[in-house]
């Protein structure tokens, strides 16, 4: 799993079906934002106290999901 090209292509997605025909797109740009998005995101749940160990983790998984981000096998339950 590669987060920069999951999210590279989650961009050039949304880019197409906007429908736009000029573009330029600078990879690591918008990877990087979206990863300090999600690591911000992140960060709040780890902090939150009132998480158990599980729901805490399970918020962190939403956050993959919510960015189209494979979280694999082993959280699907």
């Amino acid at each position: 799993m590669n987060i920069k090209l999951e999210l590279l292509k989650i961009y050039i997605s949304d880019v197409i079906n906007s429908k736009l025909e000029d573009f330029e797109i600078d990879a690591s740009q918008i990877a990087d934002t979206s990863a300090i998005q999600m690591i911000t995101e992140i960060q709040k749940i780890i902090k939150d106290e009132n998480y158990s160990d599980f729901d805490a983790i399970e918020e962190i998984v939403c956050i993959f999901e919510r960015y189209n981000i494979d979280c694999g096998f082993r959280h699907d339950f």
